[in-house]
């Protein structure tokens, strides 16, 4: 599959899933005031880029978070801001240089609410599936004990697919609850591609996206052809040039 740019992929008003990768694949989000640094940079700029973020897991080398975005192109400053400031903040906290966030983060647009809490049941479960804890109720910087037990998490805003798990909080915690252990009962070790992809959702919606993103890139290959000037031809080339003819036939009085 062709990489597209993101600005032909996330669109205004999407749900997304964006990840990271520590440069080196280095684990320097393992420690805990690396994580809380993180943690605390997405809570102060959240609300300067108007980006409702819905869940999070920190994982040692990696983030994974969900989110709902209003205008795209405000996600994009708000990783840039929040990726830079950490990367200044562990360099000079480690007394180190270089680079801490490997390449661009990646945010595949999630289609639902319903393949929303897919996601969010999956991304849980990383650290079990990475043989770091039983259970992602061990999990200290994780959006999962806000939706398991109700903790408040001032990072977060529930979605409507959390809402419509229950009438009351502790109906959709126990829900939820519930679906993660059937998980860890079951499939737990199944891996999903949630992260080197553009799109989350049914096959038949991702086709769609993928065959309007080729027409868009058809669309304005055509518009950059149009608007090439067009080579000169010999015909061109001799207009402005004086006739050789009448240039030979002056004499001197």
């Amino acid at each position: 599959m062709p990489s597209y740019p993101r600005y032909m992929i996330l669109k205004d008003k999407s749900l997304f899933h964006a990840t990271w990768q520590c440069h080196n694949n280095d684990f320097y989000l393992k420690r805990k005031w690396a994580q809380q640094k993180y943690y605390d940079l997405l809570i102060a700029n959240k609300d300067k880029y108007q980006v409702t973020l819905i869940s999070f897991n920190l994982m040692d080398s990696h983030p994974h978070i969900t989110g709902y975005i209003e205008e795209a192109v405000k996600l994009s400053n708000f990783f840039k801001t929040v990726n830079s400031q950490f990367a200044r903040f562990y360099n000079k906290r480690t007394n180190r240089r270089g680079q801490v966030v490997m390449d661009r983060f990646k945010s595949p647009i999630i289609e639902s609410q319903s393949e929303l809490l897919k996601v969010m049941y999956y991304i849980d479960l990383n650290q079990k599936r990475a043989f770091v804890n039983k259970h992602p109720k061990d999990n200290e910087f994780s959006s999962f004990q806000h939706y398991a037990y109700g903790k408040e998490e001032p990072l977060i805003t529930d979605p409507q697919c959390y809402i419509d798990l229950g009438e009351t909080p502790e109906e959709r915690q126990e829900e939820y609850l519930r679906m993660v252990e059937y998980i860890l009962a079951h499939d737990w070790k199944d891996k999903k591609n949630y992260s080197n992809i553009d799109f989350i959702g049914n096959p038949d919606w991702v086709k769609m996206r993928y065959f309007q993103i080729k027409a868009e890139v058809a669309r304005r290959r055509e518009l950059k052809k149009k608007k090439k000037p067009r080579p000169p031809n010999e015909a061109d080339d001799n207009q402005d040039q004086p006739d050789p003819v009448l240039k030979k036939s002056k004499y001197k009085k």
